[in-house]
């Protein structure tokens, strides 16, 4: 189980550095920023709970955020994915906690860790340019 969420940070690292670097995706405008919290919230398999904290300066517009989840389970790789477009923006810290539903057929399983990759994005409303953030992947305990 180990090697198999190495292996999926190692890949999701690789593209993570990848799309870094090419135009348009690299690195986030001033008050653009996100960061995933420490531990994950499991909620009986369906969802599980992402802490996310996040800042976009006052005026963007389209702010929107993205969660990423794998879970290594048997030979099978559970994945997921979250989205929230209804974010404020002041250019003040916010958190909040992001669900994600598998979206395969297995649920999630309390008792292995989740590798998180999150993204945040919004847009200039004056010249009409959007950049992104993002943070991850990141291995997170589901564990009590």
């Amino acid at each position: 189980m180990k090697r198999m969420l190495h292996t999926i940070g190692l890949v999701l690292g690789v593209a993570g550095t990848v799309f870094s670097v090419l135009p348009g995706t690299a690195g986030a405008s001033e008050g653009l920023s996100i960061a995933i919290g420490l531990k994950a919230q499991f909620l009986n398999g369906a969802l599980v709970g992402i802490p996310v904290v996040y800042s976009c300066a006052e005026g963007s517009m389209f702010p929107s955020l993205s969660v990423s989840l794998f879970q290594a389970s048997g030979k099978e790789v559970v994945n997921g994915f979250g989205f929230e477009d209804s974010l404020e923006c002041d250019g003040e810290p916010k958190q909040i906690m992001v669900f994600v539903v598998p979206g395969s057929g297995a649920p999630f399983r309390r008792s292995k860790d989740v590798v998180v990759e999150v993204n945040v994005s919004a847009c200039d409303e004056l010249v009409s340019t959007c950049v992104d953030a993002s943070d991850g992947p990141r291995v997170l305990s589901l564990k009590r």
